[in-house]
């Protein structure tokens, strides 16, 4: 395929096309009640994997090399392959706890960067149909333009994060539960949604106004900052001090994303106490479980 491939747009059709290809069978198994039956952990019990996420990186990833210019991909499941300027970063499965449970806050998440930094991104929902996209300068929800948005001042913001979770209460005790309330008195309501691309996409489709990030990784976050930054909103991400300098914005463990007119001060400070913490504590990831 021709260097033109490369461009944004031809990029996130490739994407589309992508998700679409691997989507079906992980709604049929959701619906049938068999997405759980080669369930495993990775890193701890909160950590789940299936066959169905390798399978479904595999699609992708045939879909992509097939289909699209040579590339590097970094995968969940696989692994890193390849090599570039291009890097597709994949998640089959980002919300894998949900989608063994039975909830369909579950997505496949597609991104392609370059420099690494996102340059096109899919988060397609196979249960619900939501499919967002995004390029640099646009996003859409199911085709139709997505618009800057958000509700002012923190007390009226909805907050989505994930932490603390169970690795980071068993290590740090009260200070994890602190972060938490923390949250719960600066913002109108928070939500836990285990899924890092839907949350960063409700903040570019509105149900969502900030979203606070914790010891994620590219593949989580990817192409949900795309879709966050190409409505107008932020992506701000931080680094440990036992991190490798000078990685992306979605290279780096921690982020505040937020809409274009909601106010992250209170994640953001949340989050600066906790890096700053965990550093003076000589953190290095993971946390232990």
């Amino acid at each position: 395929m021709s260097t033109s491939a490369e461009s944004p747009s031809v990029l996130l059709e490739l994407a589309l096309e992508a998700a679409a290809s691997a989507a079906p069978r992980l709604e049929a198994a959701f619906q049938a009640g068999t997405q759980a039956s080669t369930v495993s952990t990775k890193t701890s019990r909160h950590d789940l994997v299936t066959e169905l996420d390798r399978l479904t990186e595999a699609r992708v990833v045939e879909h992509l090399m097939a289909n699209g210019p040579a590339a590097a991909y970094l995968g969940e499941e696989l692994g890193r392959r390849g090599g570039g300027e291009l890097t597709w970063v994949i998640d089959p499965i980002d919300g894998t706890s949900n989608f063994v449970h039975g909830l369909p806050t579950f997505a496949i998440s597609i991104a392609a960067c370059v420099a690494g930094r996102p340059v096109a991104g899919v988060i397609h929902a196979p249960v619900t149909g939501e499919v967002f996209a995004a390029v640099p300068d646009a996003a859409w929800l199911g085709g139709v333009p997505l618009a800057p948005h958000g509700r002012g001042e923190a007390g009226r913001n909805a907050l989505a994060t994930d932490h603390p979770g169970g690795e980071a209460v068993r290590a740090e005790g009260e200070a994890a539960l602190r972060d938490l309330g923390a949250l719960i008195e600066a913002y109108a309501t928070v939500r836990r949604p285990v899924c890092a691309s839907l949350s960063l996409a409700g903040v570019a489709a509105g149900s969502h106004d900030v979203v606070l990030g914790v010891d994620v990784k590219p593949w989580d976050v990817a192409a949900g900052a795309l879709l966050v930054t190409a409505t107008g909103g932020a992506y701000d991400a931080l680094a440990y001090a036992s991190d490798a300098p000078g990685a992306s914005p979605v290279f780096r463990p921690c982020y505040v994303a937020s809409a274009a007119h909601a106010d992250p001060g209170p994640a953001r400070t949340v989050l600066e106490e906790l890096v700053d913490r965990r550093d003076r504590a000589g953190y290095t990831r993971p946390l232990p479980h």
